[in-house]
């Protein structure tokens, strides 16, 4: 975990926590993997199934297993597996009730949602 700071939170075992993380008032599922840099804030991430390869190299925009470096997750519910690039922002600061249908990242009943597989790019800003 380096110099992660968690407060209020359950971790489940076989997370790896990037340096300089935040994480508060969360929970983060089995096999977890979260990058550098990287604030979660009133979030339920469920996890990941398995370990990816190490050998794994981001390909077609493809990021790796887990949350990207630099990301900012709040008030989210993240599924299984979900592949987030690096510097995300998932927070529904529009307050909106309802967006999005076939995409990676909805939002339903003001809550910002990753479907289990999900892959959201670089980047991504909800």
């Amino acid at each position: 975990m380096g110099d992660a700071v968690v407060k209020h939170s359950l971790m489940a075992d076989g997370c790896k926590i990037g340096r300089g993380c935040t994480i508060e008032n969360s929970v983060i599922g089995l096999r977890s993997i979260i990058g550098e840099g990287v604030t979660i804030r009133n979030t339920v991430i469920m996890g990941a199934d398995y370990f990816e390869d190490e050998d794994f190299h981001p390909h077609d925009g493809i990021p790796p297993l887990g949350i990207g470096s630099g990301s900012h997750i709040e008030g989210a519910i993240l599924d299984k597996n979900c592949r987030i690039g690096k510097s995300v922002r998932i927070v529904n600061e529009q307050k909106l009730e309802t967006r999005g249908e076939d995409e990676a990242c909805i939002i339903r009943e003001g809550i910002p949602n990753v479907e289990k597989d999900g892959v959201v790019p670089d980047g991504f800003r909800l």
